[in-house]
């Protein structure tokens, strides 16, 4: 490899589209960008920079800012600059949290396609052994990819196939210089430590061992990458739903059951794709699976239930759908649609569907539930709080805000899957429509379905 040019000619994974590039402004990110506008596979129009800047290591900090914007006007390419908030804390897991936040809003932002990040591969062996120190499983051990999704948009390691010296190398060979981050010998720091003084005594007893380690870790990501697929199987296309069939969870072979939860969590949003759940909290929730009942405590706040069958994953600030005024033929409310069909001359059981005259819908809307919401069940000839009416039905605690409601002000005419309220009575002279509710309503007790 000579120079620049050979680093651009081994770029992998370049897709098209606008590109956002991660510049710190030390070697790896310095050739990447360099690289990636050498090679031609992006043209300069579709190359953007983001830096963050922590501001834990004061002018050097600033130095570091001054520096990648220098690089990128000297390139032409567009920089966009943000401060990371770190809200007071200075460890590795805030700063890494705090600048996902920034490559987030970067994004958006720049409307890139996809973030080009400047890992290489003894960061990838590094990465390896700190999370071997941790207790990682297989699908820790597999580090890094190429390409993953995790954050909710592509990120591409076109380095990764490369040494920390190759890519000095290239740059050093055309006389370009990069920033020296000071704090990268503070061996406070666990891949500090790794970097410092493991990898050196590994180098001793086994020479080559880095590259041997990152291949490792390619080989456990080939691996994933099977698991992948027949986890996605086994789950059903449900993932993104808050809920699991704890039955049809632990009927899946072992080497499956951890995979499922993992990516369960992973699928309720990008900030927890982040927060991977470790062995540790997979195994919790996995004896809470075997539980008639009970509760796991997970990172940011957010808990796992297990009530009527089904695992629930709780959000700490959890969001309500706005509510939507009712249109025929159909209208949604999260995973259900209420359809209004032909009347079929009778009036339905008021859980699944129910038949009602024509003009009765006027002024409604479907929405969740809400604090004052009342109920009159069907043929009670009385109110009551739609708490206590979902209590006496045994809808477990964490259905009753995921439940669809038909509701004209605060008085429930239809709970999705539970009951009718206060609707007139079916009588066959009249001018009927049926409505009817489609989508998965698990909380009618079906444990079989994910």
């Amino acid at each position: 490899m000579t120079g620049l040019a050979g680093l651009a000619e081994g770029l992998k994974g370049i897709p098209a589209g606008r590109l956002l590039i991660g510049v710190s402004g030390g070697a790896d990110s310095t050739a990447l960008l360099l690289a990636v506008i050498r090679s031609g596979r992006a043209p300069a129009r579709d190359v953007c920079a983001v830096h963050v800047n922590h501001g834990l290591r004061g002018e050097e900090s600033e130095g570091d800012e001054a520096f990648v914007r220098a690089l990128c006007e000297g390139e032409g390419v567009p920089l966009t600059v943000l401060r990371a908030d770190l809200q007071g804390r200075r460890d590795e897991n805030s700063a890494r949290e705090a600048r996902r936040a920034c490559f987030r809003r970067a994004m958006k932002e720049t409307d890139a396609g996809a973030l080009l990040l400047a890992h290489n591969r003894n960061d990838q062996a590094e990465t390896f052994l700190m999370r071997l120190l941790r207790g990682s499983g297989p699908e820790g051990l597999a580090c890094m990819r190429e390409r993953d999704d995790r954050m909710g948009f592509p990120i591409v390691r076109p380095l990764l196939s490369f040494s920390r010296e190759e890519i000095r190398e290239a740059l050093r060979a055309e006389g370009i210089a990069w920033r020296e981050d000071s704090s990268n010998g503070d061996e406070s720091y666990l891949r500090n430590a790794v970097r410092q003084t493991l990898i050196p005594l590994m180098l001793q007893m086994a020479p080559g061992a880095q590259e041997r380690i990152a291949a490792a870790a390619e080989l456990l990501g080939r691996d994933q990458d099977y698991f992948r697929e027949a986890t996605r199987a086994a789950l059903g296309g449900r993932e993104n739903d808050p809920w699991l069939a704890a039955e049809a969870l632990m009927e899946q072979r072992e080497a499956i059951r951890g995979r499922m939860v993992r990516a369960w969590w992973r699928a309720q949003g990008p900030r927890l794709a982040e927060r991977e759940l470790d062995s540790r909290m997979t195994e919790r929730i996995l004896r809470l699976a075997e539980m008639p009942r009970g509760t796991v405590n997970l990172p940011g706040g957010w808990r796992c239930v297990r009530a009527g069958g089904f695992l629930h994953l709780i959000s700490p600030d959890p969001e309500r759908p706005k509510a939507v005024p009712w249109h025929e033929p159909e209208t949604a409310c999260l995973s259900l649609r209420l359809r209004a069909v032909p009347s079929r001359g009778e009036p339905g059981d008021g859980r699944r569907s129910q038949e009602m005259p024509a003009d009765f819908l006027t002024g409604c809307e479907l929405r969740t539930r809400r604090a004052g919401d009342r109920i009159s069940p069907f043929g009670s000839g009385y109110g009551r709080k739609l708490q206590d009416y979902l209590t006496d039905r045994k809808i477990p605690e964490p259905w009753r805000d995921r439940i669809p409601l038909l509701c004209r002000g605060n008085e429930v005419l239809l709970a999705a899957g539970v009951g009718a309220g206060n609707i007139p009575r079916w009588q066959p002279g009249n001018t009927n429509i049926r409505l009817v509710w489609e989508g998965p309503m698990p909380w009618m007790g079906d444990t079989r379905k994910m």
